[in-house]
């Protein structure tokens, strides 16, 4: 079996190494509408999955800092390859927030996947021993390479005044769905976000956690694991996921638009390129996505410095890590707008590498927790000594 660094030089060189035989493939990918098998197994054969699977159960718990720099390279070469590679890997830090019984069901075998749908979109009947479950998940990625789901339901009402709904979390076996083929998109369109059903399906009570136990710091798996992190508020860290892949996405692009410049004929055969216009775009493109990979780390390094601190999250802390995530996306999303808009005809193909960008941004920004509104609105109100947005997650 082959033996890995899982040091952040490591990982971002065999990160950086993939990409151009994701590049090679995104059409494929896109036609597909799924994760091709071949880009798990390169995925498995450079040493990039199971990153942030905990140490308890045979994992190199990599950080997530330095797990998110693997993103970025990846989705320099396919924006849907890297959101699946993200997601999938993501859910390794989640299912620890279970309780041990239920993590050793899904580490039972150690090359288990999980994907997900939060939305409370089904209905948690309570039954002996556990609880009864049926609904619609949408926005399931990944969810051909998975082997079992986290699915958001509505378990009932809690007595508060008003009662509001009790949400839960369950973990349930793909086998036990039925998986829903609706996954045909604008954008991330090889991600597979599928929709799954489920029909009166038992769930067993140790594959089930509240809502607000995975982020009070109060869930199962906080007796199971040493770190820190299974004891911070989930949402204080999952929205970086989502944005992880924006700068990525945005470089790759750059890269695509700046080597068809140096190629590209002008009707006197000069080169593009030497358009000053063309010139223009690309330092502000550049200068863009620049600035919103320093934003999105700046952010995602103090966050998690903190977590192993044991210091507090503040509220004026998470408002701005919030606003920091989301805005990352903006100013990828213009750097690519700017250079798509300079393509003319060519960029209207759909396999062109410059409109895949352009569309792929537009997806990821697109997610709940990747919308720009909810946290702007938030920090604002935050640094004006307001309370933050009703029923926006902080």
């Amino acid at each position: 079996m082959a033996k890995f660094s899982y040091g952040r030089d490591a990982l971002i060189e065999r990160a950086r190494a993939l990409a151009p035989t994701l590049r090679q493939r995104a059409a494929e990918t896109e036609r597909l509408r799924r994760l091709p098998e071949q880009t798990l197994a390169d995925f498995r054969k450079a040493g990039l999955m199971g990153l942030l699977k905990p140490e308890r159960f045979g994992g190199p718990e990599v950080r997530i800092d330095t797990a998110m720099e693997v993103t970025a390279e990846l989705a320099r070469g396919d924006g849907s390859a890297a959101w699946v590679w993200v997601i999938l890997a993501c859910h390794d830090t989640l299912a620890a927030f279970f309780s041990e019984a239920a993590q050793q069901e899904f580490w039972a075998d150690p090359d288990a996947l999980m994907a997900s749908s939060f939305a409370p979109s089904g209905r948690a009947e309570c039954v002996e021993g556990g609880y009864r479950l049926s609904g619609k998940w949408s926005y399931c990625s990944g969810v051909d390479c998975a082997q079992w789901l986290m699915l958001g339901a509505i378990a009932g009402m809690r007595s508060t005044n008003p009662p509001v709904p009790e949400l839960i979390f369950t973990l349930v076996p793909r086998d036990n769905l039925t998986v829903i083929d609706d996954w045909h998109v604008v954008g991330l369109r090889g991600t597979g976000s599928k929709s799954v059903i489920a029909s009166e399906i038992y769930v067993p009570a140790h594959r089930a956690i509240s809502w607000s136990a995975a982020d009070d710091g109060t869930a199962p798996g906080t007796k199971v694991h040493q770190s820190p992190l299974y004891r911070a508020p989930m949402m204080a860290f999952f929205p970086f996921f989502i944005s992880s892949p924006g700068a990525g996405i945005a470089r790759g692009g750059l890269d695509a638009f700046v080597a068809e410049m140096k190629e590209r004929p002008l009707q006197d055969g000069s080169p593009m390129g030497q358009v000053p216009s063309i010139q223009m775009r690309i330092g502000e493109a550049s200068a863009l996505i620049d600035a919103a990979d320093l934003l999105y780390k700046r952010s995602l390094r103090e966050t998690m410095d903190r977590i192993f601190a044991g210091e507090e999250l503040d509220l004026a802390h998470r408002a701005r890590s919030r606003r920091d995530q989301t805005y990352s996306l903006v100013l990828a999303k213009r750097a690519m707008e700017l250079l798509f808009s300079a393509e003319g005809a060519r960029g209207l193909f759909d396999d062109h590498p410059v409109q895949r960008a352009a569309r792929d941004l537009h997806a990821v920004s697109s997610h709940v927790v990747g919308t720009w509104d909810g946290p702007a609105t938030t920090y604002g109100a935050v640094a004006l000594g307001f309370a933050p947005t009703p029923n926006f997650p902080l």
